[in-house]
């Protein structure tokens, strides 16, 4: 007796959800390529067209890199005439595939629910807001930094933005100065938070606590406020704080902030190790308790004392602790502009001493009119900079790079 084979209930479940897979298939392809579509005809713009006839046909508003520029009598092909139309209005095409794909989703409701699924539902959020928040406006910071940015429109210039930065002597000014601050808050953030944090982990350490709320409580202080504190502390008068220190050694007063660029440097670097030491001694705190109680015994049992332990047990395990410190001195100090500003009352300081290359940037941004397009050209070279610096740090010191051994 022969047997007929059925598909069986499962089986015939799951060929009905891929035909209807199949059929709302085209929501998803059509959505994403409206959306694809939207963002690429945004970039082939060097910024918002305002006139069909005057923008598109002369060629105002276009940028060069994908279209020329049309001589008199001559226009463009129906194929661009119409890209240049989806540039224009380009976010009803980029509503209509969230749409598209919005429906593709409800369709097919049974996927959210999928093993295969979940896992790119659940990182999804974080995948939007990158490209939203990250990406996208770095992208947009790159387009900016190859135009002149005016209140009447926006023109593509090429390199010059680029040229002109480097051809000027504040924007090496305000490197130096983020260098130099980088270099000396990371200098004395690390070794010192350390120290004290070793000394505080220690058992014979009588009121520990106390100090460690102490030493917390400026990173809970306003920068704003911390600021005007210290300018008045490093104020030119006889009766300035700094100033009544400097008589007492039997110095003269001196303008802290416009004598020279160490002395305001000093007041800089004062107040940031003021505001983040006891942060950095928390990080350390934290790594000390990490390490087991068992290796410093283990050390005392063979004779080693306070300093050796500190060296052969504490310091080398606390290098993760170290690398993380350093990671974000190194961005605290290249990003530094609002410690500058409090301390002079001014992002522009006398002789630029306290000029920063975030306060460069904000000062051609935000400061001087139509620079939007300068301004940008600094952003992204601070971004290299930042990146180059911290990838290096992070190769010399082992933690990318180097292979394991086995």
């Amino acid at each position: 007796m022969q047997v007929e084979n059925r598909p069986s209930t499962l089986e015939m479940n799951h060929a009905q959800l891929r035909r209807k897979r199949m059929k709302s298939l085209p929501f998803l392809v059509i959505g994403a390529l409206l959306i694809v579509l939207s963002v690429a005809a945004l970039f082939s713009l060097s910024g918002k067209a305002v006139r069909f006839d005057t923008a598109y046909d002369k060629g105002g508003d276009l940028n060069p890199f994908f279209f020329e520029k049309l001589e008199e009598g001559q226009s463009y092909s129906v194929f661009q005439r119409l890209w240049l139309g989806l540039a224009r209005y380009r976010i009803w095409p980029a509503v209509a595939g969230i749409v598209l794909i919005a429906l593709y989703v409800f369709f097919n409701r049974e996927l959210l629910y999928s093993q295969k699924v979940a896992p790119y539902v659940f990182v999804a959020p974080f995948l939007i807001t990158f490209l939203v928040f990250f990406l996208y406006p770095l992208f947009s910071t790159v387009l900016m930094s190859f135009q002149s940015i005016t209140g009447s429109g926006t023109t593509w210039i090429g390199w010059k933005n680029y040229t002109d930065m480097f051809s000027n002597k504040n924007f090496y000014t305000a490197v130096e100065n983020s260098l130099i601050y980088m270099v000396i808050t990371c200098a004395l953030l690390i070794p010192f938070p350390l120290l004290f944090a070793y000394m505080l982990n220690s058992k014979s350490m009588k009121f520990g606590g106390a100090f460690k709320t102490i030493s917390f409580m400026p990173v809970l202080c306003s920068v704003v406020v911390a600021g005007i504190v210290f300018r008045m502390m490093f104020s030119e008068l006889p009766g300035a704080l700094m100033n009544q220190v400097l008589t007492l050694f039997g110095g003269k007063p001196i303008a802290w902030l416009k004598y020279n660029r160490w002395t305001a440097m000093f007041a800089m670097v004062l107040l940031c190790c003021w505001r983040w030491t006891g942060m950095n001694i928390l990080y350390y705190m934290a790594g000390l308790k990490s390490i087991p109680g068992e290796l410093y015994e283990a050390a005392e049992i063979d004779g080693a004392g306070a300093v050796q332990k500190f060296f052969h047990v504490g310091w080398p395990l606390l290098k993760p602790t170290t690398i993380y410190v350093l990671t974000i001195s190194i961005y605290a100090g290249l990003s530094m502009f609002t410690e500058s500003l409090m301390v002079f009352g001014t992002n522009n300081s006398p002789k630029n001493y306290g000029l920063t290359i975030v306060g460069y940037l904000y000062r051609y941004g935000f400061e001087k009119v139509d620079k939007f397009g300068f301004a940008s050209a600094v952003g992204l070279v601070l971004l290299a900079g930042a990146m180059i610096i911290t990838v290096a740090q992070l190769y010399l010191t082992g933690t990318i790079g180097h292979r394991k051994e086995a």
